[in-house]
């Protein structure tokens, strides 16, 4: 109620500012008091009390706009201004800018009234602080109004003529408005709603100018003038002053194929046939070269819907044009290589029912187009592998592809074949792609080569067999022997028995070993490479004693390795193998026949050596040695797949590296030469 009073007191005053002083009530008053234009938010009048808050003269204080002060955006004060509604305040919180860009939360009263006929706004700024910096403001407000009102009482009958003279201007001015406000009431609300939609536009063309990084462009459709912004020309090539602001330079540089199709896009929306301008077209560079434009707007229309002003922007989309056509590119490669490829390929859904394949998938099951269309690729898997099958399609769908998977697929005319298949989660998440060999008759030239190392590795161990065999019937004869002659001690028992014992765990360990060896891996297991390598050693221990190699380890450093057990012991059975015929074949039996294993850690994982001392590999075949059926042996000895066999297990399926030089080192003081394969594994 106070505060609505001291309203009253200030309107009144200036009402009579003919008997109070506007300018002494100003100047006496150590309020900070704003008079402010509603209309265009000039500061008209303030006091030297305002002055000294706001840290700057009053003649500069009295130059700025409400605009210039108010640290808060057009939105945000319409935000306070509702939020004062809500709460039944009678003032404003503001954030005030003051000297030395300080900003300061301030609390704002404004009231109506009319000055030098001017309806303006009276404003009391005070810092805000809290209830009761409020209770202490309204305060000195009353003050206030107890010494205006004191004034005022001093030429009371003055003011209560001139306020009943104003009082019948003011109900004849009302009554006029009244008329005028109902005859032009229509068109004002036209014009506010068509002046609103240009300033919200101009607002958000002058944010996106100052923001945007691509090129504007603002066109006044009736003198056919183009403002281009300077980002719009430099993505030309163009400074600022070197393109005319002018329909026709857009025009002129539109490439002319493209040009049709953006005027027809372009009239479309100015006849209101679409919301928005869009279209794509090339534009001519400064240097001749062309550049792919984005091109987008929007029509301002006028009361009679006629348009008058479209705005809008260019963006360069040349890189996502050339990325397109890269795309493009790529994908007629892809197809080319999908139906001209030896390999078979498929594309399934995720239950993988047949969506597409080649000539050589085709080819492989024997189907029909039609036929396989109506299959799915479980479908085609023998029984006892789907639950592998599944197994891998969960780790493509966990980790996005497998490789080197082997199943055995069931193909038209009931024949099996044996598979190997790398599978793949395709960018949509929607689909599989798998390439398919038909490895069925590597698997049986593989299981030849195993057949016959394991031939040799029996002849080796039943001639090694003799000596523990002999061990064991020569102590179990004596024990006999001296118990017929009543001769047998305890100690001599036992020591036979001890030795038989031995003997016989040695022959059981080497044919679980050789068991192991035989058994056909079905699934990954984690492995050491030293395990390996042992393995692959106790396998060929009789082998080698046999030739009289002598091996030396040298196992520093050892990696855990996730893969098939027994393919890694035959890729390394093979690599031994191969040195031991080579010093069979150039290195007579009494002289030093070696052997060197050894790893050691590398800087992704582990690199293990096998070198010997048979004089090396000719120069003209060492790059060929991994090749298919490729062997300088007679073919007695060798079929040549060996050492492709174990490229293929090393590289293919775990993912290792394998390479083979000739090395000169020494040897407790003897200088040798030899092959010296390298395998590298790297980390899990």
């Amino acid at each position: 109620m106070k505060k609505i009073l001291l309203s009253l007191f200030l309107c009144m005053s200036i009402l009579f500012s003919k008997h109070v002083s506007l300018d002494s009530f100003l100047k006496n008053n150590n309020t900070v008091i704003l008079i402010i234009n509603p209309k265009n938010g000039e500061i008209v009048e303030a006091n030297e009390f305002a002055a000294k808050f706001y840290g700057m003269s009053l003649s500069k204080l009295e130059s700025l706009n409400i605009k210039d002060i108010n640290a808060f955006s057009k939105e945000q004060v319409q935000e306070e201004m509702q939020k004062a509604k809500e709460e039944n305040r009678n003032y404003f919180i503001f954030k005030h800018k003051v000297a030395n860009e300080r900003i300061e939360k301030v609390e704002v009263y404004s009231f109506p009234i009319v000055y030098q006929n001017q309806e303006l706004l009276f404003s009391i700024v005070n810092k805000y602080k809290d209830k009761y910096a409020v209770e202490y403001f309204n305060k000195n407000l009353e003050e206030q109004v107890k010494l205006q009102t004191a004034q005022i009482k001093e030429s009371k009958q003055n003011i209560t003529n001139i306020f009943l003279a104003c009082l019948v201007l003011l109900i004849i001015w009302v009554l006029i408005l009244i008329y005028f406000l109902k005859q032009k009431k229509l068109l004002t609300i036209k014009l506010q709603n068509m002046n609103k939609k240009l300033h919200e536009t101009n607002e958000r063309f002058e944010l996106a100018m100052d923001t945007t990084k691509d090129g504007l462009w603002d066109w006044n459709i009736k003198t056919d003038e183009v403002i281009f912004s300077k980002t719009w020309k430099e993505m030309l090539g163009f400074k600022e002053d070197e393109l005319e602001n002018s329909f026709e330079t857009w025009a002129s540089r539109v490439h002319k194929d493209d040009f049709p199709k953006a005027e027809k896009d372009l009239h479309e929306h100015l006849n209101g046939v679409t919301e928005y301008y869009e279209n794509i077209h090339r534009m001519r560079h400064k240097d001749g070269h062309w550049v792919w434009i984005l091109d987008r707007g929007k029509t301002v229309f006028d009361e009679n819907n006629k348009p008058i002003r479209m705005i809008g922007f260019h963006t360069d989309i040349s890189s996502q044009k050339e990325a397109e056509k890269k795309i493009e590119e790529q994908k007629d490669e892809f197809e080319k290589i999908f139906s001209n490829s030896n390999d078979a390929i498929a594309i399934v859904d995720l239950d993988t029912n047949f969506l597409n394949f080649n000539d050589a998938y085709l080819l492989m099951t024997g189907y029909t187009k039609e036929e396989l269309l109506q299959k799915s690729c479980l479908e085609l898997t023998f029984e006892e592998d789907i639950e592998a099958t599944e197994q891998a399609l969960a780790e493509v769908f966990a980790n996005g592809h497998i490789e080197n998977f082997e199943k055995r697929c069931l193909v038209k005319g009931g024949k099996t074949l044996l598979s190997s298949m790398n599978i793949a989660l395709m960018s949509d998440k929607k689909r599989l792609i798998l390439t398919t060999r038909d490895i069925t008759q590597v698997k049986n030239l593989q299981s030849q080569e195993k057949l016959a190392s394991m031939g040799e590795m029996i002849g080796n161990i039943a001639h090694q067999w003799r000596q523990p065999l002999t061990v064991i019937t020569t102590n179990a004869s004596g024990v006999k022997l001296q118990k017929e002659l009543d001769l047998l001690d305890d100690e001599t028992f036992n020591k036979a028995m001890d030795s038989i014992i031995s003997q016989s765990k040695y022959l059981s360990e080497t044919i679980d070993d050789f068991r192991a060896y035989i058994k056909d891996d079905k699934q990954r297991e984690e492995t050491t490479i030293i395990y390996i390598l042992n393995k692959t050693l106790s396998l060929n221990e009789a082998s080698l004693k046999n030739n009289h190699i002598e091996v030396l380890t040298d196992f520093k450093s050892d990696l855990k390795v996730y893969g098939y057990k027994n393919e890694l012991v035959q890729s390394f059975l093979n690599i031994i193998n191969n040195a031991t015929d080579a010093i069979k074949e150039r290195l007579v039996s009494d002289t030093t026949r070696i052997i060197l294993i050894s790893t050691k850690k590398s800087k992704d994982g582990l690199s293990v050596e096998i070198k010997d001392n048979a004089g090396g590999i000719d120069k003209s075949i060492l790059p060929r040695i991994f090749e298919p059926y490729f062997t300088t042996k007679h073919q007695s000895v060798g079929t040549g797949i060996g050492l492709s066999l174990s490229h293929d297990i090393l590289v293919n399926h775990h993912k290792a590296q394998i390479d083979v030089m000739n090395e000169e080192f020494e040897h407790e003081g003897q200088k040798y030469k030899g092959a010296k394969f390298t395998i590298k594994f790297k980390k899990l």
